[in-house]
């Protein structure tokens, strides 16, 4: 039987992210600010690498739970998510699991899944501002969430 590809999109404070894992390892990711300064640059974006992975599965967060995101980031995953409806791909929003006390502790236990990424966590003081790579870890998990349902959850998503 042949294993899925899932591309997962992501969107935050001015960014954009995806990761592409197949056969159960993380074959790419990509993060850009140029995508998220306009619905059409992250149109743009999300259209190119759907077209150029051809995924058999697309993940991202169901808009209705994306309750921490701004205006601009829900704006960016709503494009995100028409673009993937358009796609040929199964498409999976998903409500975003959290099972870890920070986001920063999520990506370090990420990191040790897929240590391609282990040196992109971030690391943060009190009052800083998000860490840039913060959404790709955000995508990554998604993914990975998405991979660990496997056919069930796709199953569950029809």
């Amino acid at each position: 039987m042949r294993s899925l590809s899932y591309l997962a999109f992501a969107a935050g404070y001015r960014r954009i992210s995806f990761v592409l894992i197949e056969h159960g390892q993380l074959a790419t990711w990509h993060t850009s600010c140029v995508a998220a300064k306009s619905t059409d640059a992250a149109e743009e974006f999300t259209r190119e690498f759907i077209e150029v992975f051809s995924p058999d599965v697309i993940v991202m967060e169901k808009l209705e739970t994306a309750r921490r995101k701004g205006a601009k980031a829900k704006a960016l995953l709503a494009v995100i998510h028409d673009q993937a409806e358009k796609a040929n791909a199964h498409f999976v929003p998903l409500k975003r699991e959290n099972q870890f006390r920070t986001r920063e502790a999520e990506a370090s236990h990420l990191a040790i899944l897929f240590p391609d990424l282990a040196d992109k966590v971030p690391h943060r003081e009190h009052c800083d501002n998000e860490p840039h790579h913060m959404v790709l870890f955000e995508a990554l998990a998604l993914a990975h969430q998405a991979l660990r349902g496997g056919p069930m959850l796709l199953a569950q998503q029809m």
